[in-house]
């Protein structure tokens, strides 16, 4: 019974239905909030074209180690770094998701919104359902404390650079332990001609 003492099992298919629009509404924050270079003139760091990215803003886009980037930074994590990364997504209490600075992504808000209206043992479950889906995807932004994306320069032997010899910059990526033979690709989509409109 995700839902706690006392309800039934409509409250808990309520509840399910709540975990699965939180994970698609993570996805779709994870392509929203990717970071853009510093200059406006420069575009977007995402391959995506914008009139699509609601569209391909789905799990699967996340389940391939083909990055939908124009470049990116990228390491492979650790478990336990790839747990920290979860934990981060998906905290443990609603203490922990006060102290994180995710407020602009829709999801961390309906997130914390059922975190506080379900048990701490129901919370369990809930991140338990998060997780086994988590643990699906090859890779999700490399979090930060303060905030779900990050693009500065990150300097460290277990990182690596697409287009490989590019510099440094650019999303930071954190690649699923599980995914560390998967070879690392950019993926590129068609864009708009010139005269098209967006």
């Amino acid at each position: 019974d995700l839902g706690g003492e006392g309800n039934d099992d409509q409250d808990e298919a309520a509840i399910k239905r709540r975990i699965a629009k939180i994970f698609e509404q993570f996805i779709l924050d994870v392509i929203e909030e990717a970071p853009n270079p510093k200059s406006v003139r420069d575009g977007s760091y995402l391959s995506i074209p914008s009139r699509m990215r609601n569209e391909l803003a789905r799990p699967e886009l996340l389940q391939t180690a083909d990055l939908p980037f124009i470049m990116a930074q990228y390491c492979v994590c650790t478990d336990k770094q790839w747990a920290l990364h979860f934990d981060r997504i998906f905290p443990k209490t609603i203490e922990d998701a006060k102290r994180q600075n995710f407020g602009r992504c829709t999801y961390y808000t309906n997130y914390v919104a059922l975190a506080g209206a379900i048990t701490k043992k129901s919370l369990i479950r809930v991140r338990n359902v998060l997780r086994t889906e988590f643990d699906k995807l090859a890779w999700v932004p490399y979090t930060r404390t303060d905030r779900l994306w990050s693009s500065g320069k990150i300097q460290g032997p277990e990182w690596k650079m697409l287009p490989r010899g590019a510099d440094r910059g650019g999303p930071a990526i954190a690649i699923n332990p599980q995914r560390r033979r998967e070879p690392v690709t950019l993926r590129v989509f068609d864009q708009p001609g010139e005269g098209d409109s967006e």
